[in-house]
């Protein structure tokens, strides 16, 4: 008879995702991210080979998450729904949001690079979400946007949304409602393009 593994790699993603959000990167140790999970130590390295591989895994599970919600938002030209679209994303898994919108990844992998397939999967997200956010763009800018068009746009649909989220993700309860309505005062009040869903 075949014996299924107690503990998978999804348990101990999951928990250094948590240990990240609630206590920084410095948190998710090898022995935490075990003990987190209930298993013994040397069970982890059965699925990761280092500290840096699980870290890796662990960020490509929360962007490959959140880029299934935005990219086809961003693909469709839905420039106010994506940024809005960030907010039930955070709330489903506030420790999945946290991880991701409040560490970048040189704070993860300070101490040493993700392994290289792990690091080429992180690459080919980030190369989806820009090129879903380019298309976004120039779908709306009917035609090639310039450097100006460009920035506007990464403030309204990332950077802005994101900076609203981050003390609410900091802090314990849930997110505001008021945060979805200043998500939408900035595209309303900011438009880069003739976005028709701003209408």
């Amino acid at each position: 008879m075949v014996r299924t593994a107690r503990f998978t790699a999804e348990h101990f993603i999951d928990a250094a995702i948590a240990l990240v959000a609630e206590g920084g990167p410095q948190a998710a140790t090898m022995q935490a991210v075990a003990r987190r999970v209930g298993a013994p130590t040397g069970s982890i390295y059965h699925r990761f080979a280092s500290r840096s591989a699980i870290l890796a895994a662990a960020w490509n599970a929360s962007y490959g998450a959140l880029s299934r919600v935005l990219v086809p938002l961003l693909q469709a030209g839905r420039a106010r729904e994506a940024a809005l679209a960030l907010l039930p994303w955070a709330a489903e898994d506030r420790h999945r949001a946290a991880f991701l919108l409040l560490h970048e990844p040189v704070a993860l992998f300070e101490d040493a690079p993700p392994p290289e397939t792990l690091r080429q999967e992180m690459e080919r997200l980030e190369a989806a979400m820009d090129e879903a956010f380019r298309a976004c763009v120039a779908r709306l800018c009917q035609g090639a946007a310039g450097e100006a068009e460009l920035a506007r746009a990464r403030f309204l649909i990332f950077d802005a949304p994101i900076a609203i989220l981050r003390p609410h993700l900091l802090a314990e309860g849930g997110i505001p409602a008021f945060a979805g309505q200043m998500i939408a005062e900035l595209h309303a009040g900011l438009p880069f393009a003739a976005d028709p869903a701003a209408a």
